[in-house]
């Protein structure tokens, strides 16, 4: 291999976390490979979907993962354990395998590797060595089985694994903080129907404990409120973790200053060792509304009255013109006649 290499790692999205999941990528054989890898106990699979563990600090646990090779050979599996967070789409994923571990996934202790043969499962034990120091609180990590696929320059790496919630017991905290980003109106281009006010906003979780945030918006307008609407499904956040996310409030209208309000409500994660979650966030901003399509459809009207007016003065100017030269045809035409002779006739 030369010095140019790169390590792709494949996002250990929640349904294969939670569940068997394949993948198949080439194997240094050129022969496919798919595999998963599960929560167990000592003798194999026992129906979890992620691993849920709570301990004092100072404590000491061995949990176990399957390891399932669906190939139709054995494959020796490198098995790394690292710290995990949440993607911008929301699904969980562990830190690059190249990223040393500073948190829960530094608690983690797994062998090396596991060979496991075509159609069969193997435990691995994976031994939890909580600090005396560690704060209370959520500690997520995460377990991978990975195979490298080497080509000529890039060696590519593939990994499947299970989430790890590691929480240490103690007085842990949950609070959420959030922030409006920004506030725009989207005007109807139908002049006669509302728009729509869109209120951006991040939360960020500052606790020690996840949290899901769900935000409600609504409006004050000159006209009154119009009602709060929700913000979409709860999103979940971990300990230090930050969401960008946008509410739609329909039935607004442009009438100048508006004043949007917010709402984001912190919900704890069903088995928290929090029991009472901190108050909802409420947060007002005065935005405008601007009659854009209202003016448009003004400026129009305005225009066609000009145009109107203007035909109409033309045609006016036109109309007396021909009555003017009417008139003096007539008057040129009658002077004629009284200049004609005038003779007897006998």
């Amino acid at each position: 291999m030369t010095g140019l290499s790169r390590t792709v790692t494949a996002t250990l999205a929640a349904a294969v976390l939670a569940a068997a999941a394949g993948v198949s990528p080439a194997s240094a054989a050129d022969a496919p490979v798919t595999w998963s890898v599960t929560p167990a106990d000592e003798y194999g699979p026992d129906g979890r979907r992620v691993i849920d563990v709570v301990l004092e600090p100072g404590e000491r646990a061995v949990e176990h993962v399957a390891v399932t090779n669906h190939s139709a050979a054995p494959v020796t599996f490198s098995i790394t354990a690292n710290d995990g967070y949440l993607t911008e789409r929301g699904s969980f994923d562990m830190l690059p395998s190249g990223t040393p571990p500073t948190d829960g996934g530094a608690w983690l202790g797994v062998p090396e590797q596991a060979t496991v043969g075509a159609g069969e499962s193997v435990v691995v034990p994976v031994e939890i060595a909580v600090p005396e120091t560690a704060e209370p609180g959520d500690h997520p990590a995460g377990i991978a089985a990975s195979i490298l696929s080497a080509g000529s320059e890039v060696a590519v790496e593939s990994r499947v694994g299970v989430r790890v919630n590691l929480t240490v017991a103690g007085e842990a905290v949950a609070a959420l903080d959030a922030t409006i980003t920004d506030v725009s109106y989207e005007p109807s281009w139908n002049p006669f129907a509302p728009g729509d006010l869109v209120v951006h906003y991040e939360a960020v979780n500052t606790g020690t404990v996840a949290v899901s945030a769900t935000a409600t918006a609504g409006a004050g307008t000159v006209l009154g409120d119009v009602d709060d609407v929700g913000g979409g499904e709860p999103r979940e956040l971990l300990p230090g973790g930050r969401v960008e996310r946008s509410v739609r409030v329909s039935g607004v209208w442009p009438l100048g200053p508006v004043d949007a309000r917010l709402a984001v409500e912190p919900v704890l994660d069903e088995g928290s060792t929090v029991s009472v979650a901190p108050a909802a966030v409420l947060l007002t901003v005065t935005a405008w509304a601007l009659p854009l399509a209202q003016i448009l459809l003004l400026l129009v009207l305005v225009l066609f009255v000009l145009v109107v007016r203007r035909v109409l003065r033309r045609r006016r100017a036109r109309l007396e013109e021909l009555l003017a030269r009417a008139r003096a045809d007539g008057a040129a035409e009658a002077r004629s006649r009284d200049r004609l002779p005038v003779t007897d006739a006998h």
